[in-house]
């Protein structure tokens, strides 16, 4: 029987609106499920305190620094630094992770990608480390199975019930690890090297789902940064001036260079917006870069002694003195950068409106995640969509 062309057309149509509605309702039922936070520490402590907030916060996500990966000239290799160590009061925490969805993310340099190191290698290695941090932390989650002391505390009739719990857990933790994120500064020279072995890895990890960051002017320069071959990833709204620039108002977070970045039109995979809580304090004597003080922002120098506050997030220090490790005379400056509150507000409302951005993240979990309102933040891009 032939089938008009219009039918044709009708049944093409509706395919197309019902796709672009799934993606939509998926859309919106991720970003109403809650927020998500970057895990950035090298010792990993997740306790009760933590999951209470998380809590709060209506927490789905956890992107979880696993390690860095970059060029040894010495070695003539790339190798993983910083591997993230399990703190002394990892154990017994595993159950405070137990509604959270892990993220694995591994930090690779842009100079192993200009390096010339055989690709093949860097996707076995890294898949590898991978391989092994995720295990580790299986073992973790499931560590009140595995000693026979702890059988009887269960109230477990056999070894059989033992191992079937086990089973079951291992299980449940498998189904909440279904991610892996490479985070890198890639380049428009070394683009071509970094989404092949985005391509590899995800060939590597087929029951995974690989995703990447995007800085800021990768965003709006795409032309000659290109487009990665993952199917989502994350658009980071911070650091978007140089740290060790005097003139710089504010080298995390500044309204006018993030709106100059975000001018373009949409980009053309789903995007999550990664907004900055945290903070730190450049440190300069006579306009020169002296170095960073960390976790430093508005609300450590207000009140202050050390400092008399110039207006503009930038304050003076009134006497000689160390601080963060390092000698600072009298009249050197301190710019803390900070984004605020308000400016978190406006930048989550303004992301709502972009089409292409569907959900929000933060980076990163800290102590100075409590300055800030996040479910207000969070509102503002609901109200947005």
């Amino acid at each position: 029987m032939k089938i008009p062309i219009s039918s044709i057309i009708m049944l093409l149509f509706l395919a197309v609106i019902g796709t672009f509605s799934c993606r939509k309702n998926l859309q919106a039922q991720d970003a109403e499920s809650g927020c998500n936070f970057y895990y950035w520490k090298t010792i990993f402590n997740f306790d009760e305190q933590d999951q209470h907030l998380a809590d709060s916060l209506k927490t789905k996500k956890l992107y979880l620094r696993y390690f860095d990966v970059d060029w040894s000239p010495s070695r003539e290799m790339a190798i993983p630094k910083g591997v993230v160590q399990f703190g002394d009061s990892w154990w017994g925490s595993e159950q405070y992770l137990n509604n959270l969805q892990l993220v694995p993310v591994v930090y690779i340099t842009n100079r192993v990608f200009e390096s010339g190191y055989d690709l093949d290698s860097l996707v076995a290695k890294t898949a590898r480390k991978t391989e092994e941090l995720t295990e580790y932390l299986e073992r973790q989650l499931t560590l009140k199975y595995q000693h026979p002391e702890d059988r009887v505390e269960l109230y477990l009739n056999n070894w059989s019930e033992q191992d079937s719990l086990q089973k079951l857990e291992i299980s449940r933790f498998r189904e909440r690890m279904t991610e892996v994120q490479i985070d890198c500064d890639w380049t428009q020279s070394t683009r071509d090297v970094y989404f092949l072995f985005l391509k590899k890895l995800q060939a590597r990890f087929p029951n995974f789902n690989i995703t990447c960051t995007v800085r800021l002017h990768q965003y709006r320069d795409r032309d000659m940064a290109g487009i990665p071959p993952v199917s989502r990833a994350t658009l980071m709204c911070y650091n978007v001036d140089k740290l060790s620039d005097f003139e710089a108002t504010d080298a995390i977070y500044d309204p006018k260079l993030v709106s100059g970045y975000l001018k373009n039109k949409a980009y053309p995979i789903p995007l999550e917006a990664a907004l900055p809580l945290f903070s730190w304090g450049a440190l300069f004597h006579e306009d020169q870069f002296k170095g960073i003080a960390s976790q430093t922002g508005t609300v450590q120098c207000e009140d202050n002694p050390l400092f008399t506050s110039l207006g503009n997030g930038r304050y003076r220090f009134t006497q000689d003195t160390v601080f963060a490790g390092i000698y600072m005379r009298t009249g050197d400056v301190l710019r803390a950068d900070e984004a605020s509150q308000v400016e978190l507000e406006e930048l989550a409302r303004w992301l709502g409106q972009r089409s292409e951005v569907y959900s929000l993240s933060f980076f990163e979990w800290n102590d100075h995640t409590k300055n800030y309102n996040i479910d207000a933040i969070y509102q503002q891009f609901l109200a947005g969509k």
